[in-house]
């Protein structure tokens, strides 16, 4: 690629046939892209159709275009790390050929890059990251979300459907983790490391990327086999994801509220969920983070203990909390009494060295 554009992100995109669904893909990002570009094609062994395809867009005098040609298919994250190798760029984004790009959707990942250093690998808002359109077409469900510009949350983790790198990340933590073979937990693996090494992984609000999911591994019928074990693998390395109860009846003082929100957005950014068990007049009390892994549940005043206790045990079968945080010595009692029922660890607040721990060894647990 043209390595004397200093304001250049590379797109890598790794296809294996769909042709057309690829050709949707292409089209949508020349339409609607705007910050100096250049695609980094990866053919996995693709069909003659989908090869000529391919290589017809090296003759667009209007685009940029490279075709790594690979004569067998080496999965997602062989291919990827081909395109992240072979990119001189100052930004990288890993997209999958099953995504429909929006308005301006990668000037604005890059302005947030560009205006918040702590940013190290940014997603777009997505269906895949819970932002459905709805009745509305694609663009002007995007369009709606341009009143969010410059405005992002942050993620436990980034998705590879389209996902923006820096290029000083890949020279510090390296190329996705080739053990996760074909796909799946690579792109997760991949932000644990790059939040290891300092930084955030968030989502842009006002882009959009429309992502038609799981369609790079339709034709593999091993899928959820593949699933699993790259799981079993994720979580023996980071350990399991937790979800965190927080019961907060109440709040009377400043102190409270500075140490309330501090336990939340620790917890959140070491990479588990919590839930804020709480009254309906509080949440503006708080100093939170914008963070995907929080959560407020709401509930009445009147018979709130009993009530709390309830939701818990009826989320144990899908949804289970590991753990249950509290402030109030009254709920600590009441909730140690259910304990069997609620089938979680029970703890007060005050000591968030201890809980960290706690949470450590729960989390590394077989």
């Amino acid at each position: 690629m043209e390595s004397d554009i200093k304001e250049r992100c590379d797109i890598v995109i790794p296809v294996w046939n769909h042709l057309e669904m690829t050709r949707d893909c292409v089209n949508s990002i020349k339409e609607h892209t705007r910050f100096p570009y250049g695609l980094i094609i990866i053919d996995n062994a693709s069909d003659k159709q989908t090869a000529e395809y391919l290589h017809s867009l090296t003759r667009q005098s209007d685009l940029k275009v490279v075709i790594l040609r690979n004569e067998e298919n080496k999965g997602f994250i062989k291919a990827v790390n081909q395109g992240l190798q072979y990119s001189d760029a100052p930004y990288v984004c890993i997209m999958n050929n099953d995504t429909i790009v929006t308005d301006g959707w990668l000037s604005e990942m890059i302005d947030i890059l560009l205006e918040n250093s702590e940013v190290g690998i940014i997603n777009p808002s997505s269906n895949t990251l819970g932002q459905f359109p709805g009745k509305l077409d694609i663009d002007t469900y995007a369009e709606t979300l341009k009143t969010l510009k410059r405005k992002y949350q942050e993620l436990y983790t980034c998705r590879a459907f389209a996902m923006v790198i820096k290029k000083e990340i890949i020279n510090k933590i390296g190329y996705l983790d080739e053990h996760y073979g074909i796909g799946y937990f690579d792109d997760t693996d991949y932000c644990k490391r790059a939040q290891g090494a300092g930084y955030k992984t968030v989502r842009a609000k006002a882009s959009y990327v429309y992502h038609k999911e799981s369609q790079s591994f339709s034709k593999l019928g091993e899928k959820k086999e593949i699933f699993k074990k790259n799981e079993i693998k994720f979580i023996s390395k980071w350990g399991k994801r937790l979800r965190i109860a927080y019961v907060v009846p109440g709040i009377k003082l400043q102190s409270e509220i500075e140490k309330i929100s501090h336990n939340i957005n620790a917890i959140a950014r070491i990479g588990h969920q919590v839930w804020i068990f709480t009254t309906n007049n509080i949440k503006t009390k708080y100093k939170l983070i914008d963070h995907d892994g929080i959560r407020f549940f709401y509930f009445p005043n009147i018979f709130f203990s009993i009530v709390v206790v309830y939701k818990i045990w009826k989320r144990k079968k899908k949804k289970k909390m590991h753990l249950v945080l509290m402030n109030s010595l009254y709920i600590y009692k009441l909730l140690s009494f259910f304990k069997k029922i609620i089938d979680a660890e029970i703890y007060m607040d005050r000591d968030f060295f201890f809980i960290e721990k706690k949470l450590h060894q729960m989390s590394h647990m077989n």
